[in-house]
């Protein structure tokens, strides 16, 4: 579980779902680390009479054609899935699966069926970049919910085994409450703008507040449940992405916090960074921004910041032919929560029991 484990596990690749959201243009015009390169595109300076503005207007037209394909075939997280249904596009080459070598098909559905074993349902993410981040947040919501759900299924055992899920339920929730509104003052002590961050911390507060059972006060918010939750994080350029955002932050000021011991399991080896980075370069470059994908460090931060054990099963190929998956866990051991999660090269979605 120690971060001194992870340095032998794979290595995240970067993936051709990668592209920007329109959160992006907000989020690196509201940073005012001292650390932020200025590479934010200014449109104010494009007029279009260079040979690189040209290819400026070229790269942004191409990354909204991806972006425009991609919403209009994906949303942020799918209905439940049969996870018979993910070895199946591997068996029938449909899908996302259907440019895979049939060779490479093949190992992909070996271990497709071995997760079978393990899980009956999935959930897809949008293969936008932030689907690590969207992925932890929507599973940690839908735990919540879960435990929270007093419907006991029988009597006896089974009704008390309910009640002290409920209770636990309660005390987490109230637990990932008072971390939201705490965290702002976290953050703001990192570097960031406090006035211009509230907005998404505010949303992270409400979406966690409005999991909480109705009170008798007439002001409260209605709770949300699995339907409803379900339809809220899937609306565009709305909580989601805002919370997305937010969790992003809080990622980058834990690493932020113990440098030292993060630096040395930064994945910079290929050779962008010609001698290294340091830790807040690596945030303003590869966490904060919307739309780069998350390597081990950052899942590992944002695990031990949210107070969340991550389980994450890797389909990545190499456990197909017979060798079995591979299962790396994130956060702490006492965890009162934990959160599965497939990982396939540069992606991430949700994986239920």
């Amino acid at each position: 579980g120690g971060i001194a484990e992870e340095r032998s596990k794979p290595q995240h690749q970067r993936s051709c779902c990668h592209t920007e959201t329109s959160l992006a243009i907000i989020t690196n015009d509201i940073m005012v680390d001292e650390q932020n390169t200025g590479s934010t595109l200014n449109v104010n300076n494009i007029n279009g009479d260079d040979e690189e503005t040209t290819r400026r207007k070229q790269t942004e037209h191409q990354l909204q054609s991806i972006q425009d394909e991609i919403r209009g075939t994906q949303s942020l997280t799918s209905e439940l899935l049969p996870l018979s249904c993910l070895t199946a596009s591997y068996n029938e080459g449909m899908g996302e699966e259907k440019t895979a070598q049939p060779t490479t098909s093949l190992m992909f559905r070996g271990e497709s069926q071995q997760l079978e074993s393990k899980y009956r349902f999935f959930r897809k993410v949008r293969g936008d970049g932030n689907c690590y981040y969207r992925a932890f947040l929507y599973a940690v919501c839908e735990s919540v919910l879960l435990l929270l759900d007093s419907s006991p299924s029988g009597g006896g055992e089974e009704e008390t085994k309910n009640k002290d899920e409920v209770c636990e339920g309660v005390e987490e929730l109230n637990r990932l409450i008072e971390l939201a509104k705490n965290s702002i003052d976290l953050v703001a002590q990192r570097g960031y703008d406090r006035s211009t961050i509230e907005m998404f911390h505010e949303e992270l507060v409400d979406l966690f507040t409005s999991l909480s059972p109705p009170s008798s006060s007439d002001s409260s918010p209605p709770q949300l449940n699995q339907s409803t939750l379900h339809s809220t994080l899937n609306e565009e350029n709305a909580m989601s992405d805002y919370c997305t955002w937010y969790l992003r932050l809080l990622t980058a000021c834990h690493l932020k916090s113990d440098p030292d011991r993060f630096i040395y399991f930064l994945d910079v080896d290929d050779g962008q960074y010609p001698g290294g980075m340091d830790i807040p370069t690596f945030c303003s470059r590869e966490v904060e921004p919307m739309g780069r994908e998350c390597g081990m460090v950052q899942v590992l931060a944002l695990a031990e910041v949210m107070g969340v054990r991550v389980v994450i099963e890797y389909m990545d190929g190499r456990g197909g032919s017979g060798g079995g998956l591979v299962c790396h866990e994130f956060g702490k051991e006492d965890a009162k929560m934990t959160i599965f999660l497939l990982y396939r090269p540069g992606h991430y979605d949700i994986l239920y029991k």
